[in-house]
């Protein structure tokens, strides 16, 4: 046989046909290539328009040109831990916030929508301990994993701007940031208890311990153990963060402003740090208290600890002295000196002290208090008066004189300057523990000298990068703490040998300010050019789950805060409106004697009880957080294969508000489904009449006119509805569900007449450019269909991909609505015009209403507390009045004043009561999800 070799134009030829053969094989059903319009949408259609359209649909998010003056948008979706997969909740938050990117490009503004991976953490280590793999190949295996799973959503993300918190030029900046809180006295180390498994000889973090305090790995009980710690003094920001709280907007913010203010309580009092004397020198660490009254500060007479505090141990209990008919005693072997006084006070552990239920320590101050005043005369300590009877301040130094008002400030400013506490904080709030005794974490950059003691590593050594380690032991000190290539250094300061600091950050440490570096992910010298940070903080809307809504928000607040500080970014708050997405539940399985989950293949559903197949024994059914423990999780690529990615993206952002849980079930794909093929066989209708008005004139106008003003006011109503969701609400449930009664009303105008007429060519268009930012690829198939027999006489620039319209606009003459409520309930509405309506004052809006019957009715005959002013351009605009005074004709001046008052009262009270049963709920609901997010951190 003679082989002839292949010339290269004979190679193209043979590409370029495999390629079109190719095509024709793959896109068979896809309009776009074909020129062939599929009749009815099934499953094989929509998975093949979803292939063809998705990467030129993920191929246009790039980084937006930051030229010109378009108004910007920046939404944020909470960065996942790249686990290797995207679970229900991934699916859920991520659709939420591209729904959302997507409408405001088609608003034509500048778009901020990046991703990232929070990518230090525990299950990396411990795959390493586990499977011998190294943590970066894992997270970076997990990465490209959940980024390609992403990009089959269809996800809009900016990619350019991406950040992993693992990488040198991210954790870099964190470390500048630690640095720069170190210089400002915000950083600071001491002794703390850790989780310390005896047998591997290592920490332990509060997931690796089981219910019976046992080790996950060894078994061995967990002991408690003191280890010298870092942390962030973040209560040094207390007041402004809970104070702050005042500033944001409450309508968007809500329920966060209660979560946040329970965590942070109200800040009436400080820290001082009392240093410890024992056996003649001070303790490296000194003893913080709280003053809740430090305008007291000068009448401290002694230091009382709880019975399980750490001082009360043999270290310290050598020699004591108490009364008989006390169980208080004085600890001889060391005391306090005051910070702003250099005075030594006694020490003593008390069972008579009443501490708060946050602290195990409490300040003496016995001119105020009669319990501490019976101690100290009871263990014969001496005490001053500081408080004279017309209220002021006595014996207090520089501050005898001031009322007590005053000598809050004045004395917390006082201690602050002395660098001994006096921010003002809350009982409860205490600073935050950031040291890690792990390998895959941010370095912390400090190094030890025994000549110089700790000190900050250089700016310009920055970053300090973790070492590669090759293998990994369950057993021992930090794996940083065995490389001692990279542990021994030399100290920047006297040049002697000296260690590196060997504990790593807490990842939320990285994650609290990773919104940031997005807007400048690639810039080497600053960790964002403050002309960035400008032009596009704080962060328009982010979206997460309400499980983060405590810590993780309290510490971006406290970097936001700091940075502002600095002069970094413009403004303290990071963030203006927040959408917390509830949860994704599953279907779970429980038996009712033992609690054990089942499989659903191992439920028994043909009774009408449900019981567990082999046994027979009763279950108990519920909604849970989906768990693979629980098995009631669901595979969002199994969805994906037997819905498509569209249909599955509706379906999990229709019928439920954003903010609610989500109840799992493959029937809710019915209605979407029914609704797709309804559209779609709208614009198949509209294609076929389009060819046949070429042959067929149109015969009756009256007809046409009457149908075109029916779908115009259909089309103004619905497209102002979905806006407004988009813009105001975020509620994309409710949207979704506006777009299915617009598919109604187009559906109802007659089949003859599609083709002859704009007015139904534009709101048909409008249908699918409102779809688009919910489906995508199908919303690119059905515009590639409608723009090849368009007539082109309507705004829309036919040429252009529906990702490429502009959103459309409510007409100016279309009626809109000014509303009349009271405090109570809607009174009535007058229909104005929109182009007067967006330009709408509220003198303006009350001139029009007063000559309403209604208002005679309804708002004259009472007594006007007060108005505020509504206005939502292109939607409404709303006048909300507080009135006083009803109709009551019957009854004389005194007996309306006595209903008056006792109604005014009553109501006072039933409000009262709610406040403070809502307010319990969320101080518990707000414990329970800080106990939460910080046990899986």
């Amino acid at each position: 046989m003679i082989y002839k070799p292949v010339t290269w134009s004979t190679l193209c030829y043979l590409r370029r046909s495999c390629t079109e053969l190719s095509w024709r094989l793959i896109w068979r059903s896809v309009y776009s290539k074909t020129g062939i319009w599929e009749k009815d949408l099934d499953t094989k259609v929509k998975r093949e328009i979803e292939e063809y359209w998705r990467p030129k649909i993920t191929g246009c998010t790039a980084s937006p040109s930051e030229a010109g003056d378009r108004e910007k948008f920046y939404v944020l979706s909470m960065f996942p831990y790249p686990s290797g997969q995207l679970h229900m909740g991934h699916v859920r938050v991520y659709t939420i916030s591209d729904a959302i990117a997507r409408y405001h490009r088609l608003r034509g503004r500048q778009v901020i929508h990046p991703m990232g991976w929070d990518a230090f953490g525990l299950p990396a280590e411990n795959a390493a301990i586990d499977r011998g793999e190294l943590p970066d190949k894992w997270t970076y295996r997990n990465i490209a994993s959940m980024r390609q799973q992403m990009d089959e959503m269809c996800f809009s993300f900016d990619w350019g701007r991406e950040v992993m918190t693992c990488d040198p030029s991210y954790y870099k900046w964190t470390q500048y940031i630690f640095l720069k809180m170190y210089e400002a006295g915000l950083v600071y180390q001491k002794e703390a208890q850790v989780n310390w498994d005896p047998l591997d000889q290592t920490v332990l973090a509060e997931e690796q311990i089981d219910e019976d305090g046992r080790s996950w790995r060894s078994g061995a009980l967990v002991e408690k153990r003191y280890l010298r710690q870092w942390y962030i003094r973040t209560t040094a920001y207390a007041k402004p963060l809970y104070e702050g709280l005042d500033t944001v907007n409450p309508e968007l913010w809500r329920d966060i402003i209660l979560l946040q203010r329970n965590w942070i309580r109200e800040c009436t009092g400080t820290r001082l740090d009392f240093k410890i004397l024992h056996n003649g020198g001070y303790l490296a660490d000194p003893l913080s208290v709280f003053l809740a009254h430090p305008e007291m500060a000068f009448g401290v007479s002694h230091i009382a600890v709880a019975q399980e505090h750490r001082l009360n141990s043999p270290d310290f209990c050598s020699r004591v002295s108490y009364k008989e008919q006390s169980s208080d005693f004085v600890l001889h072997d060391l005391q306090v000196e005051h910070p702003l006084t250099k005075e030594k006070l006694p020490v003593i552990v008390s069972k008579t002290t009443e501490f708060d239920e946050f602290n195990n320590t409490h300040p003496g101050v016995p001119s105020i208090s009669e319990m501490d005043r019976k101690v100290a005369d009871m263990l014969g300590i001496k005490w001053i008066n500081t408080l004279s009877e017309d209220g002021n301040l006595i014996n207090s130094h520089q501050f005898t004189g001031l009322s007590r008002k005053e000598g809050v400030e004045a004395i917390a400013k006082y201690a602050r300057e002395l660098r001994v506490g006096g921010h003002m904080v809350s009982s409860k709030l205490s600073d935050w523990l950031i040291s890690r005794q792990r390998y895959w974490g941010t370095p912390i950059p400090i190094i030890h000298c025994q000549a110089c003691g700790a000190l900050p590593v250089p700016y310009e050594d920055l970053p300090v990068k973790l070492p590669r380690i090759e293998t990994f032991s369950a057993r021992g000190a930090s794996p940083l703490a065995q490389q001692a290539d990279w542990v021994n250094v030399t100290c920047s300061k006297c040049k002697g040998p000296a260690r590196r600091e060997t504990d790593t950050m807490d990842t939320f440490v990285d994650s609290s300010w990773y919104f940031l570096r997005y807007l400048d992910s690639n810039n080497t010298k600053e960790l964002c050019s403050s002309g960035k940070a400008a032009k596009y903080m704080p962060v328009d809307l982010y979206v997460g789950g309400k499980e983060h809504a405590v810590l993780h928000m309290y510490y971006a607040r406290f970097f936001n805060y700091f940075l502002h500080d600095l002069g970094i970014v413009p403004s303290c708050e990071p963030f203006v409106n927040l959408l917390t997405q509830g949860m994704v539940l599953g279907q779970s399985y429980r038996v009712k004697d033992t609690g054990r989950y089942l499989a659903r293949d191992q439920v028994d559903f043909s009774g009408k009880e449900l019981v567990e197949k082999k046994t027979g024994s009763p279950l108990i059914v519920e909604w849970e957080k989906m768990s693979k423990s629980k098995y009631n999780g669901v595979d969002p690529q199994a969805v994906l294969e037997e819905y498509g990615v569209d249909s599955t993206r509706l379906c999990i952002l229709g019928l439920v508000s954003p903010k609610a849980d989500r109840k799992w079930s493959n029937d809710s794909f019915v209605g979407i489904l029914k609704w797709q093929g309804r559209v779609w066989h709208l614009v198949t209708t509209f294609m076929k009449q389009s060819e046949i008005k070429k042959e067929e004139p149109l015969v009756d106008t009256d007809l046409l006119h009457k149908a075109e003003r029916e779908i115009t006011e259909a089309r103004n109503f619905f497209l102002k509805e979905v806006t407004f969701h988009f813009d105001v609400t975020f509620l994309v449930s409710t949207a979704v569900s506006r777009l299915q009664g617009f598919k109604n009303s187009l559906t109802k105008f007659p089949e003859f007449l599609m083709g002859h007429s704009i007015q139904f060519e534009r709101a048909l268009a409008d249908l699918i450019i409102m779809t688009a930012p919910f489906a995508p690829s199908f919303a690119s198939e059905l515009w590639t269909g409608m723009a090849s027999v368009a007539s082109r006489k309507t705004e829309h620039n036919w040429d252009k991909h529906v990702l490429e319209q502009m959103w459309p606009t409510v007409d100016m003459n279309y009626e809109l609505p000014v509303c009349v409520r009271d405090d109570a309930r809607d009174l009535f509405e007058v229909k104005v015009p929109r182009y007067k309506l967006d330009k709408l004052t509220q003198n303006e809006a009350l001139d029009i209403i007063r000559g309403h019957e209604q208002y005679q009715i309804c708002i004259s005959p009472k007594t006007i507390e007060r108005v505020k002013f509504i206005l939502y351009p292109g939607y409404s605009a709303v006048l909300q009045f507080s009135l006083v005074g009803s109709t009551l004709d019957c009854l004389n001046s005194e007996e309306k004043e006595k209903i008056l008052k006792e109604t005014m009262l009553l109501k006072e009270q039933k409000k009262k009561e709610k406040e403070e049963k809502k307010k319990i709920r969320e101080i518990r609901r707000a414990e329970n999800i800080a106990k939460r997010e910080k046990k899986s951190n």
